[in-house]
Parts: structure tokens; C-alpha cells; sequence
């Protein structure tokens, strides 16, 4: 967890992953993208009859832990679930990104040491990779390289052959889900004339563009709860939010503002496509311009990727729902599948690749109060680590002591 490894810098700590499979005899290689970024590749070679699974996770870090670099984004001060070095707190691990992504690593290193260890006879071949640049998020404005994230390690890795017939997609925890949403950014640019405020002949408050602003936010709010009742089905609930705002200069605010952005997040369901999320948003703003006369806004879709879903009765499904039930002692005839967030899964079941997505776990019964407030990505519970890396043992060698045929592969 130490070792930095925000969006675009993985070229260490995948070099370390790397170094830690070899120390084991296993084939191992840093797959390069740039010169600051890379995947770590991990490779347990069946006798060829069986099919190739990949297991995978991203190992990058949404944020730097330098609050000079992130912002305001987690309060000043900084809270200390963001920051390095890690602190071991009895069987909890606290830092930057220890549970999503660095405790996903962990169990994906550690599924292929025992594997390689306990030198299973297989007949599929496994591919392991710790991935870069899976962060939700384009490139900072200070960053030269514009294509760092969303999802850009595995993508650099499906086309340069790290590919297979079944996936395992970790993220922290240890249940199985099949489908997962997409994700679509927007940006609306509310426009009008600047003004100069510091006058006493302009008691008229000339903020137009802020006040609009202000108009649009409200608007989008209630049009969440319109979108979540108009494509909710089952247990998913798709979700949107306006979560990031660019207005003014803190500088000069004797100076009402030409132009405000407003940028947004819709998780749609898996199986909506981006375009139609955009048309909805279409309907959706036009009705706010209407209600305001006066009002001047554009917008446009500036992030899409579509979400996926994977028959709940191919066989990786099956077989991580095995798994799944055997580490945690569940004998229950259905299992019921877990909500799950946007990530690399939604890539690789486009790509046509049947994903089984690991993650979910019960609440860290060691998780510190001051880190139960708000959302964390920190607060690894070693415990827990350990069952992941058990469902990813247990499902890999379920699939890879068969052949394809036996797992319903027709070639």
C-alpha cells in the first residue's frame, strides 16, 4: 500500500507484483503501456485442453494522498484513510486505496501463489493480471497523457492477447455478481454575460448564471428519482448525481460569472445503452430550459461506457457461486446476486467474455469510528482478504481441471 500508484503511475508497484510471483517460480511479466504506466501479468500454464481464465483487478489509486494534488476532495485536513504509510490496526490495514485497490491485489497475489504452490494439475490455463488505469476518471488537466483511465489497462491488455473464455473480476469482498451498470458523464454549461458586482447601482444581484445553476442542480436532482423508478427492475436501482462544479474565480468574486459547469454521473442499467441514456438526458434538460425563461444551457455526454451482463447460469457464474458458498458455509439453494458498481467487468462482457464479479463483504467488524462516516476505500480487514483470495482459488480450480467441453465451451 506504500507504494504510490495513482492513475497513470503503476509502474512500480505492478514491477513489485511482478518481482513478488517470480520469487515463487512463477511466470510473470510487467506488460508496458508508457513509461509510468504498466500491467502486472501472472501466467500457470494448463496442458491445454481445458479453457483460460483470467482473473484481474485494477491496482491504481483514485487519489495522490497529497492534498496540495487532490484538493478539498476528503476535507482539510486530509482524512487518514487517504494517505500514506499504511497503519496496521490488529487485523485492519488503514491508508490510501488499502481495501479497493491494493486489497484486491492482495488476494489475486496470493490466489496465484497458492495455486502455484499446491502445483494443481491443470488442464485450462490461468492468466492473472493487477491492471492499470482503472479508475473512473479522465486524465487531470496537468496531465500530458489524456488516456491514463477508464478502464485503459485492461483494454491495452485484451488487445495485446491477455484475453480468455472466462473471467473472474475482483473487487474488494468475496460474494458474486453477474451484472453491473455503465457509466455516463455529462457536462452542462450554463451561459450568460458577466457582471461586475461592487457597485451600489447594482442591487439587482446580477448572478443570472449562478442562480441558473442553482435552478439546474435541483432539476437534476428530481429527475434522479424520476430515472431510478422509470428503469429500475429487480434489485437494481440505476443512480445519478451532480457531484462536481465549476463556477467563478475565488479571486475576483466581485465578478458574477459568463459561464458555470456542472458535471454529473448516471449509472445506468446494464442494459441500457449509452445513446439511450443520452437521449433521456436530452428530455430531461430541455424540460429545465422551458420551466426558466431565460435560461441558457448546453450539454453533452462526454464519458460512455455501457455496463454488462452475464447469463446467471454459464458456468463461471455457477462455479464462483460454488465458491463463494463453500468458503462462507452457505447451503442454501438460491444464492442471490449482489448490487454491484461500474468497472472493468462491464468491458470484458462486452468484449463477450462470461464474468463472474468478486466482491461484496460483510462490514469490517474492526473499522475504526472515524472512518464509519462517509465512503471509504480504505480499512482492508485481513480476514477478509483471505476468503477473496479462497472463492478466487476455489472457482480457478473448479474451471481449469476440466476441459472446455466439460465446462460447456463448443470448441
Amino acid at each position: 500500500m506504500n507504494i504510490y500508484s495513482p492513475t497513470g503511475y503503476e509502474r512500480e508497484v505492478n514491477n513489485y507484483v511482478v518481482d513478488y510471483w517470480k520469487r515463487f517460480g512463477i511466470d510473470a511479466t510487467y506488460q508496458q503501456m508508457d513509461e509510468n504506466q504498466g500491467n502486472a501479468i501472472a501466467r500457470l500454464a494448463g496442458d491445454g485442453s481445458g479453457p483460460t481464465l483470467l482473473v484481474n483487478c485494477p491496482i491504481d489509486t483514485h487519489w495522490t494522498g497529497n492534498i496540495e494534488e487532490d484538493g478539498l476532495q476528503w476535507g482539510d485536513p486530509m482524512r487518514r484513510d487517504n494517505m500514506r504509510p499504511a497503519v496496521v490496526e490488529g487485523q485492519t490495514i488503514i491508508g490510501l486505496g488499502s481495501n479497493n485497490d491494493k486489497g484486491m491485489a492482495t488476494s489475486i497475489m496470493m490466489a496465484v501463489e497458492a495455486l502455484q504452490r499446491a502445483e494443481v494439475p491443470l488442464k485450462g490455463t490461468l492468466l492473472a493480471a493487477t491492471l492499470a488505469g482503472g479508475a473512473p476518471s479522465l486524465s487531470p488537466a496537468n496531465e500530458p497523457r489524456k488516456n491514463i483511465g477508464l478502464c485503459q489497462g485492461l483494454v491495452h491488455s485484451l488487445v495485446n492477447g491477455i484475453t480468455g473464455d472466462y473471467a473472474l473480476f475482483h473487487k474488494p469482498g468475496y460474494h458474486v455478481s453477474w451484472e453491473e451498470p455503465g457509466m455516463c458523464y455529462f457536462r452542462v454549461r450554463v451561459t450568460g454575460d458577466p457582471d461586475y458586482m461592487a457597485t451600489e447601482s447594482r442591487t439587482d444581484r446580477p448572478y443570472r448564471v449562478l442562480t441558473d445553476t442553482a435552478r439546474i442542480i435541483m432539476g437534476l436532482d428530481a429527475a434522479a428519482e424520476e430515472y431510478r423508478q422509470e428503469y429500475k427492475a429487480g434489485s437494481f436501482r440505476p443512480a445519478m448525481a451532480a457531484n462536481a462544479l465549476n463556477a467563478g474565480a475565488p479571486s475576483k468574486p466581485n465578478w458574477s460569472p459568463a459561464i458555470s459547469e456542472i458535471f454529473l454521473d448516471i449509472r445506468p442499467a446494464p442494459w441500457t445503452a449509452p445513446m439511450e441514456v443520452k437521449y433521456w438526458f436530452d428530455g430531461v434538460m430541455e424540460r429545465i430550459v422551458k420551466a426558466n425563461p431565460g435560461m441558457s444551457a448546453e450539454w453533452e455526454m462526454y464519458v460512455a461506457m455501457p455496463g454488462g451482463r452475464t447469463d446467471p447460469h454459464n458456468w463461471i457464474i455457477q462455479s464462483a457461486i460454488r465458491a463463494a458458498q463453500a468458503i462462507e458455509g452457505d447451503t442454501s439453494d438460491e444464492y442471490v446476486g449482489r448490487g454491484a458498481g461500474q468497472t472493468e467487468a462491464g468491458i470484458l462482457r462486452t468484449w463477450g467474455i462470461p464474468t463472474a464479479r468478486i466482491s461484496g463483504a460483510p462490514p469490517n467488524p474492526e473499522l475504526p469510528a472515524d472512518l464509519q462516516r462517509g465512503f471509504t476505500m480504505s480499512g482492508a480487514y485481513a480476514p477478509h482478504l483471505v476468503n477473496s483470495a479462497k472463492v478466487l482459488v476455489h472457482a480457478a480450480i473448479d474451471t481449469l481441471t476440466r476441459t472446455r467441453e466439460e465446462t460447456g465451451l463448443p470448441y
